[in-house]
């Protein structure tokens, strides 16, 4: 029986019309952090959407804890309920407050209504913002966006994290306040962060993944990663090893 919290990608393949944007990708999530690396282009993002059900494999399955992701089905929707999103864009509405759009959060993923607040009240806690709940969206800092969005993610208390290059945008002292509430979440948590930035792997990676073209290139950890190129671990290190792995040593 597949463990809570492991998600499960079978063989997933997808195209849009003829060009194949996933190819036959093959991973076991498991609880801690994975950081998928790639280019611009790698198929992240589309990855990222299909694990988060917001996409439908063309081939192949995307399971959790043994249940097809799958909003179709309803199995599929109870497997949604127990996964939190923050897309790199997401839509908010200006003049909600940050604990009205939380409360909201936690409303859409169906959980009982005697939970609601106190669900809301430790997402706001945990990312910093009980000072800002009653303060509108629209008067937030980028990063306090950032981190409101990810409030709204864990609201439900979901077994899965997924998280669409959630630094981007932000400045280095936020970034590293992002990196922290990551790291406070991944010792319960299947995280999973899309990222082109180093940065992100540096700090954070338990597991590296290396897409490129649609497809799994590689699979270790940052001291592999950096090994690839005989260099030792850190942040120039993890660069030569993702020139190495992408065969663009020089």
């Amino acid at each position: 029986m597949t463990a809570p919290g492991v998600l499960e990608v079978d063989d997933v393949t997808f195209t849009y019309g003829k060009k194949t944007v996933l190819s036959h990708v093959c991973l076991d999530l498991a609880v801690g952090v994975t950081v998928l690396l790639g280019r611009n282009g790698a198929g992240k993002t589309t990855l990222i959407r299909t694990l988060a059900g917001a996409a439908r494999p063309t081939a192949g399955q995307v399971r959790l804890a043994g249940s097809v992701v799958d909003g179709r089905v309803r199995r599929g929707r109870s497997a949604l309920r127990d996964i939190g999103w923050l897309p790199q864009a997401f839509g908010y509405p200006p003049h909600m407050t940050t604990r009205e759009f939380v409360t909201y959060a936690a409303w859409l993923k169906e959980v009982p209504a005697d939970r609601i607040g106190p669900r809301t009240a430790d997402a706001l806690d945990l990312v910093g913002l009980t000072e800002k709940a009653e303060q509108h969206l629209r008067a937030l800092s980028g990063g306090q966006l950032r981190r409101a969005g990810l409030a709204a993610a864990i609201a439900a208390d979901p077994a899965v994290l997924i998280l669409d290059e959630p630094t981007a945008g932000l400045d280095p002292e936020q970034r590293d306040g992002f990196h922290d509430l990551i790291r406070r979440l991944r010792a319960e948590k299947t995280v999973v962060v899309a990222t082109h930035l180093l940065e992100d792997v540096e700090a954070l990676a338990g597991r590296i993944v290396v897409l490129d073209a649609g497809a799994v290139l590689w699979t270790g950890t940052a001291e592999e990663l950096a090994g690839t190129a005989a260099a030792p671990p850190g942040l120039h290190g993890l660069r030569q090893g993702f020139q190495t792995v992408l065969g663009q040593d020089r």
